[in-house]
């Protein structure tokens, strides 16, 4: 997935210079740039604020990470055991939403339509999907490196650092489609609150999308778990430490004004 990072930056680019030339006066675009050291050192410093209910949530998913590693491969079997046309078929579909060279161009076209539109919550939304996706596809991306771990299919074992040096290819935890499509589905669901339908949907494509892994064999159930984890943590950081944007119309200046807020 990493090939693909030079042409998500280039549409980064894109999708930060349309909406935001306006935004000059009010300094809109060095704040949302500044949230993102901010989000980093919120979650980084976050456990020396915790309190007794956020260390059980925290315990319980170390153990639920660890129970999965010792399932993985009985989990595998049972995927695979079970795999069929009709499977393939679904999650053929449902893994495209974890696609960053499809994901990424979508979240471009989508903050130039809310731009052309004015529809200021298209916009806002966009950018958070941004910040979101970048920061919690970092924290994957350096974790894959660091843990050493080769996908199921290879045949090579569940096991983290089998002593055959450092490797791009072995980079199998945590899943980069299940972070990617983890860290849009919670901001999408919170932003479309009010709607009946988007946020049960975006949660179901995210659960699809994540299962496609275990099905197609490229992941471990716990490199799925931990991609999760990652990507709606991410997410909902993002959402607490992001300025907002507010786009209103000006008729008197014959055009937009842009106005922002945390």
């Amino acid at each position: 997935m990493s090939k693909f990072y030079p042409f998500c930056f280039a549409v980064v680019l894109v999708l930060m210079a349309v909406p935001l030339f306006s935004a000059e006066e009010d300094n809109f675009l060095q704040d949302y740039f500044l949230s993102y050291p901010e989000t980093i050192y919120a979650g980084a410093t976050a456990p020396f604020s915790w309190q007794k209910d956020n260390w059980l949530q925290a315990s319980a998913i170390v153990i639920t990470g660890g129970c999965l590693y010792f399932l993985d491969d009985d989990l595998r079997d049972c995927f695979q055991r079970n795999r069929n046309e009709v499977t393939d078929d679904i999650f053929t579909v449902a893994k495209q939403f974890g696609e960053v060279k499809i994901m990424f161009p979508v979240m471009a076209v989508t903050a130039l339509g809310g731009y052309l539109t004015k529809d200021e919550k298209t916009i806002d939304t966009s950018l958070l999907c941004l910040k979101s996706s970048l920061l919690s596809l970092a924290v994957t991306q350096t974790l894959k490196l660091a843990s050493q771990r080769q996908k199921p299919y290879k045949e090579e074992g569940k096991e983290f650092w089998n002593g055959n040096g450092i490797s791009f290819s072995w980079d199998s935890f945590p899943s980069g489609h299940t972070t990617l499509v983890w860290s849009l589905a919670p901001v999408l669901a919170e932003q479309y609150k009010n709607s009946r339908w988007v946020p049960p949907t975006v949660y179901t494509i995210a659960t699809l999308t994540s299962l496609s892994r275990l099905n197609d064999d490229q992941h471990w159930s716990s490199d799925v778990f931990a991609g999760a984890v990652i990507g709606y943590v991410t997410a909902r950081l993002v959402l607490k430490n992001t300025p907002r944007l507010m786009l209103n119309a000006q008729p008197e200046i014959n055009g937009l004004s842009f106005k922002y807020k945390f």
